[in-house]
């Protein structure tokens, strides 16, 4: 079991029942949501089926398939992970599913979820079809769908030609630069700087080692790092 998982874990039960060295099937039964940061290995989740609010933040995981056992989840969220599909996600009766800054191309399978409510989609390279087509369908049903304006999600798309697949979103403080995945940074949801759309079309108009290198240097620049915890 990854480490970081069994954390969670523990961290949720601790509360309950003050820390130990194992836990009875019954307590891991009792968990209902459960946070997990920085998990290379989503096995371990199935200890606790009973989950239906799962957060996932800063964690490997390429599909939800990776999610094996927990069959009760009404609420997903996958932040700054590397989530590439969302095939899958039917199995689950969702109605809140938040899953910013990951690198989803299609959003077909959102489609097939009755109950769904809420969904965000910001920072991820949406493809033009999905755009244009399923995100229509979605708010057409009523559904809450917060996603990218064109010339961020442009931008995320221009980064992921260049072989950067990063994330870049705006939030109310500004428009900022991600590295979702545990590649790149430990903690891949922090440290994204601010830079300006128009200051990224500058980088991205250059050759390909020119964008790496700039690309990259952003993260180092601390000036663009304020405030630390508006994302």
């Amino acid at each position: 079991m990854d480490k970081e998982i069994k954390k969670a874990i523990d961290s949720r039960l601790e509360r309950a029942y003050g820390p130990t060295e194992t836990w009875e099937r019954s307590q891991l039964e009792e968990v209902s949501a459960l946070s997990v940061y920085h998990a290379r290995d989503l096995r371990g989740l199935s200890l606790c089926p009973n989950v239906k609010i799962l957060l996932l933040v800063g964690c490997e995981i390429s599909s939800l398939s990776d999610i094996d056992g927990l069959d009760s989840l009404t609420s997903l969220v996958v932040e700054d992970s590397t989530l590439k599909s969302l095939e899958g996600v039917q199995r689950w009766d969702i109605f809140s599913l938040r899953v910013k800054r990951n690198l989803i191309e299609e959003l077909t399978p959102l489609t097939e979820l009755p109950s769904l409510q809420l969904v965000d989609v910001t920072g991820n390279p949406i493809s033009s079809r999905s755009q244009e087509n399923v995100i229509p369908k979605l708010t057409a049903r009523g559904i809450d769908v917060m996603s990218s304006l064109e010339r961020e999600r442009a931008i995320t798309l221009r980064l992921h030609a260049f072989g950067l697949p990063f994330s870049y979103y705006r939030t109310s403080a500004g428009c900022r630069l991600g590295r979702p995945g545990l590649v790149f940074s430990n903690e891949p949801e922090s440290g994204h700087p601010f830079i300006e759309p128009d200051e990224m079309d500058a980088i991205l108009s250059g050759p390909v080692k020119s964008v790496h290198e700039s690309v990259h240097g952003l993260f180092a620049r601390k000036d663009l790092m304020w405030p630390a915890n508006e994302r």
